[in-house]
């Protein structure tokens, strides 16, 4: 069984793949920092499982299981 998450978590990182994928990287860490920058997420836990999202779908851009990048992104505005 995997990680439940919330689709506002979802809906967040898949947007940020789709807007900033050629800033973010495999990198937890540095996932964190941008997320913490191009977003206004109020709790620090918030913004860890986006990080952590963003960071697995990456991984899997790398690996090839993910291949289209626009279409992770969600229809609707989001408000940050």
């Amino acid at each position: 069984m995997g990680n439940i998450r919330s689709q506002k978590i979802k809906r967040t990182a898949k947007e940020l793949v789709a807007k900033y994928h050629q800033h973010l990287s495999t990198d937890f860490d540095q996932n964190k920092i941008l997320v913490n920058k191009l977003t206004n997420v109020g709790s620090k836990r918030m913004r860890n499982r986006i990080a952590g999202y963003v960071t697995r779908i990456m991984v899997q851009i790398e690996d090839g299981k993910v291949q289209v990048i626009e279409k992770l992104a969600v229809g609707g505005a989001t408000q940050f």
